[in-house]
């Protein structure tokens, strides 16, 4: 199974700047929902489904995020180029170690 040391990926202050940079630049709204689903995938070395990603986020805090929720984060990471995808058809994601600059999206 592909694993990556999230102490080998861009630092989270990276991939925050370039979220919020892509935000403005599209004049889209900010999600505090969307920020946790970030954060959670910077933090897993393994991929991770949707459903267990929507687990894992309401863990703490029940109702936080429901599975469509974070399907349509995934979805937006993923057409940033932001995650390698395992698996097609049980798909599993997991985020890229280094991300493309917003110029280069």
């Amino acid at each position: 199974m592909l694993q990556i040391d999230p102490k080998n990926r861009d630092d989270l202050k990276v991939f925050r700047e370039q979220l919020y940079t892509h935000l403005r630049n599209n004049k889209l709204r900010y999600s505090d929902q969307r920020e946790r689903v970030l954060k959670m995938l910077y933090m897993q070395s393994s991929p991770l489904n949707i459903e267990i990603l929507t687990r894992k986020l309401n863990e703490n805090m029940p109702k936080a995020a429901s599975y469509p929720t974070v399907a349509r984060h995934i979805n937006f990471f993923n057409k940033l180029g932001w995650l390698i995808v395992i698996n097609k058809i049980h798909k599993q994601y997991l985020l890229k170690e280094r991300i493309p600059k917003i110029e280069e999206i």
